[in-house]
């Protein structure tokens, strides 16, 4: 049977609550504060975070843990079984307490929570502020010295601080939270749209250096081509020019053997006529 308001009123106290305070009984639960210790799986160096004054509240980032220890220690009688859980409002915003629900007769200590963010935010605690509840059933038969939580038994019997071993245990591997794999997989999907760019960026590169030496080689062919073709008519412009200076040669040749012709009968009319103006009369 689960203890009410009134009862609450009536059993808890310091003994049972460290700082115990009335005002923090609410319907049927005892409200619990955030202590000043909490370890987060993504911490930058990986090392449990104190909670003071200066340094007064924690981030939870979506899908990692985060190990919270009470502010209060709590003193479980042998003839009580207590139900610890998170106030809804903070559940509502995607935190989940995957540490357990309950605490047994003889459980002595602070408690410390293992919540995960399920949400897609990053949600903000703050030492000091009540995120915890406490539910107290009567049992019925008291359990004996032999069955009580004990300090031989039970590592956690006097916790005062996050043990270091948990802290081992949640460093070993990576987290497969669900915001994790989106995050991988996001990072997959840039890298492969980076790498299809770049394969893009080689293609057109590619395709603008084979468009040059095409274009290169085009370039080269018209000129070799008109180059020959400039050869060609300049070879035949000579050969025309070489017949027609053969031919003037020949003409200017013609003409000069026809002058010593010339010459040579102008000789002999001239060497006539000197003799006949020789001759006596």
């Amino acid at each position: 049977m689960f203890l009410g308001p009134s009862d609450l009123k009536e059993f808890l106290s310091d003994k049972i609550i460290s700082g115990f305070k009335e005002e923090n009984i609410k319907q049927a639960a005892y409200e619990l504060s955030l202590g000043s210790e909490v370890y987060r799986t993504d911490a930058p160096q990986g090392k449990i975070e104190s909670l003071d004054d200066k340094n007064k509240t924690v981030e939870i980032n979506p899908g990692q843990f985060i190990l919270l220890l009470t502010k209060e220690t709590v003193n479980i009688p042998p003839n009580k079984l207590a139900f610890i859980s998170i106030k809804a409002k903070h559940k509502l915003k995607g935190l989940v307490n995957v540490s357990g629900f309950h605490v047994d007769p003889g459980f002595h200590g602070k408690l410390l929570f293992s919540v995960y963010n399920a949400g897609p935010s990053t949600l903000t605690l703050k030492t000091g502020i009540k995120y915890f509840l406490i539910w107290f059933a009567e049992l019925k038969s008291e359990a004996s010295k032999e069955e009580i939580y004990n300090k031989k038994d039970n590592h956690h019997q006097g916790q005062d601080g996050i043990d270091p071993d948990y802290i081992d245990a949640l460093k070993k591997g990576e987290m497969a939270s669900p915001s994790a794999l989106m995050k991988k997989i996001d990072d997959l999907q840039n890298e492969f749209s980076e790498k299809i760019k770049d394969v893009e960026r080689k293609k057109l590169r590619n395709e603008y250096l084979l468009t040059v030496i095409i274009g290169f080689f085009i370039a080269l062919f018209v000129k070799v081509y008109w180059d020959s073709k400039a050869e060609e008519a300049g070879y035949q412009k000579r050969i025309k020019e070489e017949e027609q200076f053969m031919g003037i040669s020949n003409q200017l040749d013609s003409i000069k053997s026809n002058s010593v012709s010339l010459s040579q009968v102008d000789s002999l009319i001239k060497k006539r006529s000197n003799a006949v103006n020789e001759k006596p009369r």
